[in-house]
């Protein structure tokens, strides 16, 4: 079950990156994400303290807006690879991205050509680069909330 809603997403959090077609479904995968950074410590309920609950609930609204960038990306790339979608409704073999004259050379659009130099696009392409990306943006909301125990929710001991 997601930490947060659509109505915090937008009043609260003031997001406007992820619609609210799409937010269940963020929200869900990024709650899943906030669970393994905390080691599940929020499987027992949200922060009773109010500060600390806005926090967690922030932290799934700022990974939902991460995961959501990644995915864009990731379906862009996938439009690039093999055909190209023409507005007629034609399709035709792959998109040129460069030609030169001289000697004769085309170029095709592959992956995830002229973005490689965002976060979202080296996350779209690298687990670990995804993974470090969504523990450092949760980590910023997460930083000295505690759970219901008292225990630091991003507190590695045991």
């Amino acid at each position: 079950m997601a930490y947060t809603d659509y109505q915090f997403y937008t009043t609260k959090y003031f997001g406007d990156a992820v619609t609210e077609e799409e937010f269940p479904k963020y929200a869900e995968r990024a709650s899943e994400r906030v669970d393994s950074i905390t080691f599940d410590r929020l499987a027992d309920g949200l922060p009773e303290d109010e500060k600390d609950n806005t926090k967690v609930q922030k932290a799934v609204c700022a990974v939902a807006e991460v995961l959501q960038q990644i995915d864009s990306i990731r379906k862009a790339s996938m439009d690039t690879v093999g055909v190209v979608k023409h507005e007629d409704g034609t399709v035709s073999k792959k998109q040129v991205a460069s030609i030169t004259s001289g000697a004769e050379s085309i170029s095709f659009v592959t992956g995830t050509n002229g973005t490689a130099d965002s976060i979202y696009a080296r996350a779209s392409m690298d687990k670990k680069v995804e993974a470090l990306l969504i523990r450092q943006v949760a980590s910023e909301y997460l930083q000295g909330v505690v759970d219901k125990k008292g225990v630091c929710l991003l507190y590695a001991g045991i």
